[in-house]
């Protein structure tokens, strides 16, 4: 099966922080990353359609502010999760200058 995807992902792990709806702080990770979306592997799931801003921290300790829509959600058994991780995909919605320059530095 090919990849329809119109930007194709980048695996990179980078630290993610947010306030989930409950009040909760949540820590995840990147698993991968494109111009339109993130994979954040995390065992605190949003609800689909929820909307969220996340703090990414990008390298030289840079941190870039960047909101979006929970569209799709996976939990992974624990025997599984060391090859692949339970979290949500962030569809982006805006514009941010330094996550794009972020992304365009990534080899694939």
């Amino acid at each position: 099966m090919t990849d329809k995807r119109s930007f194709p992902r980048k695996r990179r792990r980078l630290l993610v922080h947010y306030v989930a709806p409950d009040g909760a702080n949540v820590t995840g990770f990147t698993w991968d990353l494109s111009y339109t979306g993130i994979f954040i592997a995390t065992h605190h799931l949003p609800k689909m359609g929820e909307q969220l801003t996340i703090v990414l921290e990008l390298p030289k300790e840079k941190k870039v502010s960047l909101t979006g829509t929970a569209v799709r959600a996976r939990r992974v058994p624990t025997a599984l999760s060391y090859t692949e991780p339970s979290g949500f995909s962030l569809m982006l919605t805006g514009y941010s200058e330094p996550y794009t320059q972020f992304i365009a530095t990534l080899q694939h």
